[in-house]
């Protein structure tokens, strides 16, 4: 990159680009709010320092991992769209995201409620999950790599960019010893480097999440590399008392030096610091929601009661995704309103076991995701005539007395199609109020204490003489219908399962 003050580079174009507003800066380079002039759409457009332009090496494994890296489908990702080099200049064409990066959360509000940790942890484990089983190693997990929306929606960022940064270059190029703070001890030796690195690395944004602090505190960059090398890994508990002891285990492990002894995914990462929060000596506090990785189960059926919340429909802001979109909920600013307007919906469910589900290589990678989603996979087949879906499966239920006759469900890429797809499937029904509310279409939630909140769209009515239930799932990129006799029997099903 060029010796022009950032500053000078707002208000010029670069390209299709024009570029907007400096929004932040580091050793892999700046980025800039910019509008893409030829697609007619806003983008974060990466500049790469000029030294990177002219090392082949680099330009090869950036064209490698970055065309990666934009093929990946998970929600938690940030997709690529265009990547290359204009006037001299390499550059990475990403989705802009409104949010907040994890560094500065912590420094603003210091170590975060351990369910809120969690939360965030288990969301960039499902980045990491989907990177390593393409292949992609992330190279650089830290919290100035995580996005947090205004609802904790977590993504990975700089996918196909640190991936393609070897250690060497970070070496040359100087790279501030914050990068430093979350490397795992092979990346300063000769020994391989694989997905095992991004484990490591997430156990230490597991660490500061939970105390505030990098694990490890050091002055300089040798000292810091030593600390990685030689140092027991710490426990939070130490820094503070009220963290059940559980997470030192899940760090200890994450951290452990040896590549072999640490979890054997982010996943697994993720699941041993959730079951933490139930440990013993877990103290007693009020949970934050959890955003699941689309390859884990939500949630435990029968613990939450859905909530309907009448009325206006909340706006959605989109943030595609890899492919796949994310979302957050715009808050409404008439909180008195929206209380009088939502309903606490009663229920009586039981955990039903999963069904082990059939991951052969019969299945999409699509279906397969959408097969965690399922109430009960064993009852479901795949429909591949669903055209606006990236996957989708017509289920029956189990046993007579079920609820429902028959059920849909659909996965999809983004939100607009899944909320086209919602649109066109409640404009053939004769819509009616389900029970409850005031009218379809209406927003539903999960009881999490926040009248506000909204897990999607929900709609009753009566198709070919068949009550009819539809609803969205937004966080999963879902949509569900289910047809039977009886739309108040059909409804308490779908509360069973929602």
């Amino acid at each position: 990159m060029d010796d022009a003050p950032h500053n000078m580079r707002v208000g010029t174009r670069l390209g299709p680009y024009q570029i907007n507003r400096l929004i932040g800066r580091g050793g892999m380079g700046e980025v800039y709010e910019a509008d893409d002039t030829v697609k007619g759409r806003t983008v974060a457009l990466k500049l790469l320092p000029e030294s990177l332009s002219h090392d082949p090496a680099f330009r090869e494994r950036l064209q490698r991992e970055a065309r990666a890296a934009g093929r990946l489908q998970e929600p938690h990702v940030v997709p690529i769209h265009d990547y290359g080099e204009i006037d001299g200049h390499l550059f990475v064409d990403m989705r802009l995201i409104d949010g907040i990066d994890l560094r500065s959360v912590l420094l603003a509000e210091g170590p975060l409620a351990p369910a809120r940790a969690v939360s965030i942890i288990r969301q960039v484990a499902a980045a990491l999950d989907a990177a390593h089983a393409a292949g992609i190693t992330h190279r650089d997990v830290k919290p100035e790599n995580i996005l947090l929306t205004p609802d904790d929606f977590a993504y990975l960022v700089d996918f196909g960019i640190a991936s393609a940064t070897s250690d060497k270059t970070l070496t040359e190029m100087g790279a501030a010893i914050g990068t430093y703070a979350y490397m795992a001890p092979e990346r300063f030796s000769s020994k391989p480097v694989d997905h095992k690195a991004d484990v490591y690395a997430l156990a230490c944004v597991l660490h500061q999440c939970l105390t505030g602090a990098q694990p490890y505190v050091a002055d300089s960059i040798s000292v810091m590399i030593t600390a990685h090398l030689v140092d027991p890994p710490p426990r939070p508990s130490q820094s503070r008392p009220d963290l059940p002891h559980a997470f030192d285990d899940v760090v200890a492990t994450g951290m452990a030096k040896r590549a072999e002894e640490r979890f054997e995914s982010a996943g697994a990462l993720a699941r041993a610091a959730q079951a933490a929060l139930g440990s013993p000596d877990q103290p007693t506090a009020p949970a934050a929601p959890l955003f699941a990785a689309a390859a884990e189960v939500t949630r435990p059926r029968g613990l939450r009661r859905p909530l309907l919340v009448a009325g206006a429909v909340a706006s959605v802001v989109l943030v595609t995704v890899g492919g796949v979109a994310a979302w957050a909920a715009l808050r409404s600013s008439d909180s008195a309103s929206a209380m009088s307007s939502t309903l606490t919906l009663t229920r009586t469910v039981t955990n039903t076991p999963r069904v082990p589900i059939n991951t052969t290589s019969a299945f999409t990678p699509a279906e397969r995701q959408l097969m965690t989603l399922l109430p009960d996979p064993a009852a479901c087949v795949p429909n591949r005539k669903w055209d606006n879906a990236i996957a989708a499966f017509d289920c029956k239920p189990t046993e007579s007395g079920d609820g429902h006759e028959r059920a849909s469900f659909a996965l999809y890429s983004d939100v607009d199609r899944l909320q086209e797809d919602f649109t066109s499937v409640t404009g053939d029904d004769e819509l009616t109020a389900c029970p409850g509310t005031d009218g379809s279409p209406t927003n539903w939630d999960f009881n999490s204490g926040d009248p506000d909140d909204s897990e999607g769209m929900l709609a009753c009515g009566e198709f070919d003489g068949r009550a009819d239930i539809v609803w969205t799932k937004t966080s999963d990129l879902l949509l569900g219908t289910g047809q039977g006799n009886d739309l108040d029997t059909l409804y308490q099903w779908w509360v069973g399962i929602a």
